[in-house]
């Protein structure tokens, strides 16, 4: 992974509970801030896609590819926040084109 410098000012309650978290893990802080910030993004990304897909905005497809997951783990995540599926007649004829052949 190719990486890029960045400066930010954070809280100090953020520096701290980072370093203790990086003391915990016996890692360095900017390991333990890319971790953070890695889960940070995946779960706004998580988010955008259940609020994109629930406007009915973007296909399951295309949410499931947002949130960078699999249909099957999004279809977990539409269970555990009990998001209703919408099943639209675009996706009805693309799984019976699919199945037919």
């Amino acid at each position: 992974m190719k990486l890029g410098r960045v400066s930010i000012t954070v809280p100090r309650e953020i520096l701290e509970k980072s370093d203790r978290i990086a003391q915990e893990k016996l890692e360095d802080r900017s390991t333990v801030m890319r971790e953070l910030l890695a889960l940070g993004l995946e779960r706004y990304m998580t988010q955008e896609a259940l609020k994109q897909y629930s406007e009915g905005k973007i296909s399951m497809e295309k949410a499931s590819e947002m949130a960078n997951v699999s249909i099957w783990k999004f279809l977990d995540v539409l269970k555990e926040r009990k998001i209703p599926i919408r099943y639209d007649l675009e996706d009805i004829k693309k799984e019976i084109g699919e199945i037919i052949g």
